[in-house]
């Protein structure tokens, strides 16, 4: 619907032009009254109008007077001259004030019907613009953040260097300082949810950060954020800076309670009491990660990585030094066989980031995860080899090959020859 507002000093015309209007145009449009220009501008303070109608000659406040501060202050309301004069000066100040229409009062219906259908299809073209102007620039907000947590991404992951991001990101951090560092793991259950709980985690965050600190929040896993934070005020850290930095740890607290009042949920903290310089991000990334890796099983902790000492419960899922994460991994791994097994699935499956999985992984397993991966499905397939009642084509799809032909390739370039020369072999045998 769309709000028109008339206004004339002769209210038998204001009434009049009120009743045909609305009557025109039925529900598409709402139309107010005013009788002078004064009145007018009062309307216009409580509420937006798509399009003005008025005379131009008024006491006190001229209509030309009102076109100019309409322009000034409300410069997407569409304006329409209704006049009694048919007079050129008049005509060509109101074009200065890029008036939808001229129209005289000496004139049919239909010619201000018309008027009044152009003014509304020009409102409409800019609500179209509009909107599209903002989904744009949404959407570029949306690229520039994304492209921006990448580089960030990167270099928390050890993947490249200060310089290589200093040339592709301009960011709010002077990477020439220390920052504050923090590793903050949330529980995640679901796509939808994730997002709402990453909005409540920012929220939290910057009712604390805003007033003191510049920072990045870069989403480093599913459930995990990294954040990089530095005092604003860097005049030497004395005075309000001193204590603002010592209570690093009520500030982060205060951020877990505001965060489960939003969302009912916890959120474990990992940070140090230290300032970390930018060549040290990664190797304090990864300290971070194993610090919360032992501690997973507690909730709503804030934890110092260089004073914590945590024993983990025996793992329920293997032993040999195998967390209780990986454990679980593996078990996936070989009950999905015939699923998409690649690292960002498994990251996924695991609640880590594909990165430090892939570290963890090796670490713990001694191998990296797609060699693993490829492993188990040859040793499958060599026992269902054994099996002559299985087709090659059953053996391709219970590893993940929908494909024969392409099957055949991997397992020859796994084994030096192909299923089928292997199971000849094996009947010769």
């Amino acid at each position: 619907m769309y709000r028109i507002i008339v206004v004339d000093d002769e209210a038998a015309i204001t009434d009049w032009l009120e009743q045909a209007i609305s009557e025109h145009f039925g529900g598409k449009v709402e139309v107010y009254k005013a009788y002078s220009a004064d009145e007018c501008l009062d309307l216009m303070a409580r509420g937006s109008f798509h399009i003005l109608l008025t005379d131009i000659s008024m006491p006190f406040i001229s209509g030309l007077d009102l076109l100019k501060a309409i322009s000034v202050y409300y410069p997407k309301t569409k304006k329409i001259v209704l006049s009694a004069h048919d007079n050129f000066e008049y005509a060509k100040r109101a074009i200065d004030f890029e008036v939808t229409a001229y129209v005289l009062k000496s004139e049919s219906d239909e010619i201000l019907f018309e008027a009044m259908e152009k003014a509304i299809a020009e409102a409409v073209s800019d609500q179209e613009l509009f909107s599209l102007t903002e989904k744009l620039k949404l959407q570029s907000q949306k690229w520039e953040g994304a492209i921006k947590n990448s580089h960030l991404q990167h270099l928390l992951f050890g993947e490249i260097g200060l310089d290589e991001l200093a040339a592709r990101v301009d960011g709010s951090l002077d990477y020439s300082r220390p920052v504050e560092m923090a590793l903050l793991a949330i529980d995640v259950r679901d796509v939808s949810g994730r997002a709402f709980a990453m909005m409540a985690l920012e929220a939290s965050l910057a009712e604390f950060l805003k007033p003191h600190f510049s920072y990045e929040m870069v989403e480093t896993g599913v459930s995990e954020v990294t954040l990089l934070a530095q005092f604003n005020n860097f005049s030497g850290v004395y005075g309000e800076a001193a204590l603002i930095l010592k209570s690093l740890f009520v500030m982060y607290e205060n951020t877990q309670e505001s965060f489960y009042r939003l969302t009912g949920k916890y959120v474990n903290i990992v940070y140090s009491v230290q300032a970390v310089s930018a060549a040290n991000l990664h190797a304090k990334y990864i300290q971070f990660e194993e610090t919360l890796q032992k501690c997973r099983d507690l909730d709503c902790s804030i934890l110092l990585p260089e004073t914590t000492e945590y024993k983990a419960p025996k793992p329920s899922h293997a032993t040999n030094g195998i967390s209780r994460e990986i454990g679980i991994l593996l078990k996936y791994i070989h009950q999905n066989m015939d699923k998409d097994l690649s690292l960002i699935r498994l990251a996924d499956v695991a609640y880590l980031n594909s990165s430090y999985l892939s570290h963890l992984f090796k670490q713990q397993v001694g191998m990296n995860l797609s060699d693993y991966v490829k492993a188990e499905r040859i040793r499958i397939c060599k026992e269902m080899l054994t099996n002559p009642k299985y087709k090659i084509h059953e053996i391709a799809r219970s590893v993940g090959y929908d494909n024969a032909s392409y099957f055949s390739r991997f397992f020859k370039k796994m084994t030096g020859i192909t299923p089928q020369d292997y199971r000849n072999r094996l009947s010769i045998e």
